[in-house]
């Protein structure tokens, strides 16, 4: 049993190019030795195209199909391969490029200061007894990318923000503004005999970056003579106040508060990696 490769078929060539979109058909012949040879025997002649291999007249076209087809009782057999610029389809699945999608989530938060920075206060330079609720949208980016395995980063880079600049769909992204939200690994799949897995991430990117800010105000303050003491607060007329007073950055009462003075303390609580290194690509 032998499958012989006649070569390609002048003929049976065309083209279309449809909105942009470039596809192209050629057509192979081949001869069996034995009617027992069928249509994989065939479609895996060495001499004919594999599917993500690049069109001979057109580097921007991949290979998508091949349709074999017996065309002569038995011996006679045409392999028909059809090519497209619309996706890229690589031999080699890992080298596919990273598909990157954008979206936006609708979060809420409590409203504690303005946008040029300032703190919501009463007029008084209070607090207000319970905060109004603010939009908190954020930009999400996902990728998806064909990785041989797992990747070991999986733990390490659980809730990270970068530590780095870098750049995913031509957008550079300072330090500290992306955070690693969501990862998932599908099922081994297998193309041309490389096993690969579809490894899919989600960044949250937040214009004002990820520190956490929050208001330095409470019921507790320092004692004005020894520091190491704490006491409660009081208001003017000596009693408790009804919410918590605004604080200077030292764990005393801010004097003469007001939305300007108020002093907002900020805290680093995710850990740092480093981005560019990811499989953005």
């Amino acid at each position: 049993m032998a499958v012989t490769y006649l070569g390609e078929d002048a003929g049976g060539r065309s083209a279309q190019n449809n909105k942009g979109t470039r596809t192209y058909t050629r057509v192979f012949k081949l001869e069996t030795s034995s009617e027992s040879d069928d249509a994989y025997d065939v479609g895996s002649n060495a001499s004919l195209p594999l599917i993500g291999s690049t069109h001979p007249g057109d580097a921007g076209a991949w290979c998508v199909s091949l349709r074999v087809e017996n065309n002569n009782p038995w011996k006679g057999w045409q392999v028909t391969a059809e090519y497209s610029t619309e996706r890229e389809l690589n031999t080699n699945p890992t080298s596919d490029p990273a598909k990157i999608t954008w979206e936006t989530e609708q979060f809420q938060r409590p409203a504690i200061q303005d946008r040029d920075g300032n703190a919501i206060t009463t007029s008084a330079g209070e607090l207000f007894a319970t905060p109004a609720q603010m939009d908190d949208s954020r930009r999400v980016v996902t990728v998806s990318k064909n990785l041989a395995v797992v990747p070991t980063w999986i733990l390490d880079y659980q809730d990270a923000i970068n530590s780095d600049t870098f750049t995913v769909d031509g957008v550079s992204i300072a330090v500290g503004k992306a955070k690693m939200q969501r990862v998932s690994v599908g099922a081994e799949e297998e193309r041309n005999g490389t096993v690969f897995r579809v490894v899919t991430f989600q960044m949250h990117l937040q214009r004002d970056g990820w520190a956490l800010s929050l208001l330095d105000a409470g019921w507790i303050v320092k004692n004005a003579i020894d520091p190491t003491k704490r006491e409660r607060a009081i208001v003017d007329d000596g009693t408790d106040p009804s919410v918590g007073i605004l604080l200077d950055g030292n764990g005393r009462p801010l004097q003469n508060p007001s939305p300007s003075t108020a002093v907002f303390r900020t805290f680093n609580i995710y850990k740092q990696r480093a981005f560019s290194s990811l499989p953005l690509t």
